[in-house]
């Protein structure tokens, strides 16, 4: 671990010119135990972010580097990677046991090589680290952060039907999900589908029941991908996830077990009305619960995917795995309204 006068962790950035890694500054700048260690990139090393590729920054004297990855961890005590899938396998191998690792892209997420090479269409590098990994989503495996080398963030939809399902886990007959999610999903380089001129007045579904989240969804969810129908969307606005999910379940059971789940659980709101506005830029989610016909639950939901669905869970991860208090640096950001 670096010297560190200060008593503040120290933080570096791998990857940190997209929107996550972005927002991940936004947090931590923010965060009163953190001082930003290394911000790295491949491009504009040695320049002002600011003056680069982020103007909002300008102003807080954030330079970019292009360190190697070891040389990162020896100034850090925690290194985020904010890396696109796929890219950060060896990145991670390579750290692992010098410094404590939040891995935000899915390489980590899954415990299997074959589910991840199904789902993402090359092998995995280094499939014994898939069993040291930790799963990162606080509500389920706070223990385990608390102890964790090595952290691998959830992806966003999943992390929202997760806790919208979570609930009823095994006792789910079958369960479907339409889910709408805004243009920051999709990364910092657009294309077609993601320009604005066609994406502002737009609506349109990809990869129905075969998006690379199910297997995380139906892991905590205790069911296999035959009992879920997923229908991701990509909607007409910036940030935040909008989801509807109808749960059929095994037996009769009451929507208010939600509430009792989360009542302790600092930033999941359980409430009448979900919309995206009274999440945005938070690291909230809120859902509601009500009873349908027969056996089935109707349950909405909201987060922000580029907070509570990315960084500000990351965050979140990381204030476990120092025992600092979870909140930190999180309940500042009050969501953006209107």
């Amino acid at each position: 671990m670096p010297d560190n006068p200060s008593g503040k962790i120290k933080a570096s950035i791998i990857g940190c010119t997209g929107y996550t890694g972005l927002e991940l500054i936004r947090i931590l700048l923010a965060h009163p135990q953190v001082e930003i260690a290394h911000l790295v990139s491949r491009s504009n090393s040695g320049e002002d972010i600011g003056d680069t590729v982020a103007p909002h920054l300008k102003g807080y004297g954030l330079t970019l580097t292009d360190l190697p990855a070891a040389d990162v961890a020896k100034d850090s005590d925690v290194v985020f990677l904010a890396l696109p899938h796929k890219t950060a396998q060896d990145i991670v191998a390579d750290l692992y046991g010098t410094v404590k690792i939040i891995d935000l892209s899915a390489d980590y997420r899954l415990d299997d090589a074959k589910t991840y090479e199904h789902y993402y269409k090359i092998p995995h590098n280094h499939p014994d680290l898939l069993k040291k990994s930790v799963y990162g989503a606080p509500e389920f495996h706070r223990s385990a952060i608390q102890n964790a080398a090595l952290v691998a963030n959830p992806g966003c939809f999943a992390l929202l039907a997760q806790l919208m399902l979570y609930p009823f886990a095994g006792q789910i007959e079958r369960s479907q999900i339409f889910a709408v999610t805004g243009s920051s999903g999709s990364g910092r380089a657009h294309s077609d589908g993601t320009h604005h001129p066609v994406r502002s007045h737009n609506m349109k579904s990809y990869n129905i029941n075969l998006h690379r989240h199910i297997p995380e969804i139906t892991r905590t969810a205790e069911i296999e991908a035959g009992q879920l129908n997923f229908i991701p969307t990509s909607g007409p606005f910036t940030r935040g996830i909008f989801m509807q999910g109808f749960i059929d379940l095994k037996k009769e059971t009451t929507p208010n077990c939600a509430a009792d789940l989360y009542k302790n659980e600092p930033f999941i709101r359980v409430t009448d009305n979900v919309a995206l506005a009274h999440i945005a830029g938070s690291n909230f989610v809120d859902l509601s619960y009500q009873k349908g016909n027969g056996d089935t639950v109707l349950v909405q939901g909201a987060l922000d995917n580029l907070v509570k669905g990315a960084a500000g869970c990351a965050v979140q991860n990381m204030n476990l795995m120092f025992g600092l208090k979870e909140t930190d640096g999180l309940t500042t950001l009050a969501p953006l309204y209107p």
